[in-house]
């Protein structure tokens, strides 16, 4: 029997925020990162399941026990951290019953995002490549709805939005970790010259053929910077 992979960016933000999670790779806790990939393994079909189902509020008594074992392994890495996920997994299920559907998928790819936080965290506590990560996710999500013919957003949403994560990231890596600003490169050209949006939804998905590749490009760069850090 072969399993039918439906929401591949699902999967793919979900296995990359976990690679992210364990940057720069040294001195973290073996044994934490080991454990979180069968957790990760079994949350991310249970996210799935579950993703068209909040999105119209239709969750019974199947679906909030799923939800509960989703999250009960996360309780043996508690950290403070957990508040940012747990604040985005609220917003989202606020913008789906306010209807907000597109703001709504954007924060729960930005919630599958955040758990690197959490992660990292958990593992060795060096939490910054991360961020960056979340913040990345979270204009990513933001481009790919804007590119959707018939959203309102407009296109200065996007260059404003990720205007202000640069300015916020800028702040965070002057503190901690100053070459992560390289990995900003692309992704700047990219949500602040966001081109016009597709003329027909046919385009979407090569649109995210090539998202997917670059999100493969921006995490290799968090992992040089990471490592070169340690170095400089």
């Amino acid at each position: 029997m072969t399993l039918k992979v439906r929401n591949e960016a699902l999967y793919g933000v979900g296995v990359l925020s976990y690679i992210v999670s364990i940057i720069p790779f040294i001195g973290i806790n073996l044994f934490k990162a080991l454990i979180l990939i069968p957790i990760l393994a079994y949350n991310l079909p249970i996210m799935e399941y579950l993703q068209p189902k909040a999105m119209v509020l239709k969750l019974g008594k199947k679906e909030i026990l799923l939800a509960i074992l989703a999250g009960i392994p996360y309780l043996f890495f508690l950290n403070f951290f957990a508040i940012v996920p747990v604040f985005l997994l609220l917003l989202t299920f606020f913008l789906y019953y306010k209807k907000n559907t597109m703001m709504g998928t954007v924060m729960g790819t930005t919630f599958v995002a955040s758990l690197s936080i959490f992660w990292a965290y958990s593992v060795h506590a060096f939490f910054v490549p991360a961020i960056f990560w979340t913040f990345y996710i979270f204009a990513g999500a933001l481009f790919v709805e804007y590119k959707i013919p018939y959203r309102k957003l407009k296109k200065n949403d996007v260059i404003f939005t990720w205007i202000l994560i640069l300015i916020i990231l800028l702040i965070l890596s002057m503190k901690f970790d100053y070459l992560l600003l390289l990995a900003l490169i692309e992704p700047s050209i990219r949500f602040l010259l966001p081109g016009d949006k597709l003329k027909s939804m046919k385009e979407l998905p090569e649109l995210g053929k090539r998202g997917a590749k670059r999100d493969l490009l921006f995490v290799a760069l968090l992992i040089v910077f990471s490592l070169a850090k340690l170095v400089v």
